[in-house]
């Protein structure tokens, strides 16, 4: 980066950190000023209005509020806690999709070309020997 852009980013940051600095201590005084008239006086605060609960929810949000369904429904009940690794280990045994499955014993059993022919039989799918 040239000198020239390097200061003129370091000039803009000064004249940002004084110009907020300023503006903190201008609203510092006024704020001391106003507290310093009411100090003195000795009337009630009036009533602040009450704020909504949910000012920024769109109607979906708001036709989402009470449904047990929903995913921002915060009396549901938790649900339990995350399976440990032996949990998951037993419930994926004999399940072919496991990558564990790998690790199977191969059947010693080769089928025939006769038994392949035979389980074949009837379906529409299979290629028909010739």
């Amino acid at each position: 980066m040239s000198s020239n852009l390097i200061l003129s980013f370091i000039a803009a940051l000064a004249l940002s950190v004084a110009g907020s600095s300023l503006a903190r201590a201008e609203s510092n005084s006024t704020n001391e000023a106003g507290a310093q008239t009411t100090d003195s006086q000795t009337t009630k605060p009036k009533k602040t209005k009450k704020t909504k609960k949910h000012p920024n929810k769109t109607e979906l949000d708001k036709a989402e509020r009470g449904n047990p369904n929903s995913v921002i429904y915060k009396s549901r009940k938790k649900s339990a806690p995350n399976p440990s690794n032996e949990q998951i280990q037993a419930g994926e045994t004999g399940v072919p999709a496991s990558v564990d499955n790998a690790n199977r014993k191969a059947s010693p059993h080769n089928p025939t070309n006769e038994e392949i022919n035979a389980a074949e039989k009837g379906n529409p799918d299979a290629v028909q020997p010739k």
